[in-house]
């Protein structure tokens, strides 16, 4: 007879949104699957696909009860986000674009450093950069006619954090930018550190991004 599994909440859960990607995204997932550090659940939230992505996202549920899978009309990238947090269970919330992926130590580099600054409440990091330098620019959070170097961006899916935080600010705002603005206002009420390791892969091949096509009407 088989025993019921007994639930116990993991120590992170990383939120995947994602809109007609099915190649990239299990890419994405494949990723996360395959890290070092295994303590987690992954949320897939569905910002209202037409691809069949979906039955591959069910045939992986079926045999890791770790994933999790919401699809609501599409409401764009910072709700979606949003509905991910409101799902998490985890001590810890982080991220992942569905175009992007992680280098296998991803997670357990980021746990080793909590376990070591215990004070920190959310840290962000630089990334892996993949693709041409001239797509490497985009436009500025503080003045979108202006482009900025990603190296000089808060780099939105490398939010690593404590679950409070996300839970008391109410999560993203609907805004340009939501990263670094959910970052200023992190600043005001908790412990911000940038942690130096660039272990998140950051694709910038993905003509469909929501900054490629930004930078697009800044020209």
């Amino acid at each position: 007879m088989l025993k019921p599994r007994i639930y116990k909440a993991p120590v992170i859960s990383i939120v995947i949104t994602y809109y007609n990607r099915k190649k990239l995204l299990l890419r994405a997932i494949d990723s996360v699957l395959n890290q070092s550090y295994q303590d987690f659940e992954l949320i897939i939230v569905d910002d209202g696909s037409s691809d069949d992505a979906y039955k591959e996202i069910f045939r992986l549920i079926n045999i890791d009860y770790r994933i999790k899978y919401a699809r609501h009309s599409n409401r764009k990238t910072q709700l979606s986000l949003n509905a991910g947090i409101r799902m998490s269970s985890g001590k810890f919330i982080t991220f992942l674009d569905s175009d992007d992926e992680f280098a296998k130590n991803h997670l357990s580099t980021r746990i080793s450093f909590f376990k070591k600054n215990k004070h920190t409440d959310l840290i962000y990091s630089n990334a892996a950069l993949i693709g041409k330098e001239d797509d490497m620019w985009v436009p500025d959070a503080k003045n979108q006619n202006k482009l900025i170097h990603l190296d000089d961006c808060i780099i939105g899916a490398t939010l690593f954090g404590k679950e409070h935080v996300f839970r008391q600010l109410g999560g993203f705002r609907n805004v340009y930018s939501h990263d670094s603005d959910f970052v200023k206002r992190a600043e005001k009420k908790f412990k911000v550190e940038k942690f130096i390791s660039p272990t998140y892969i950051y694709h910038r091949e993905s003509h469909d991004s929501i900054l490629t096509n930004l930078k697009k009407k800044t020209r």
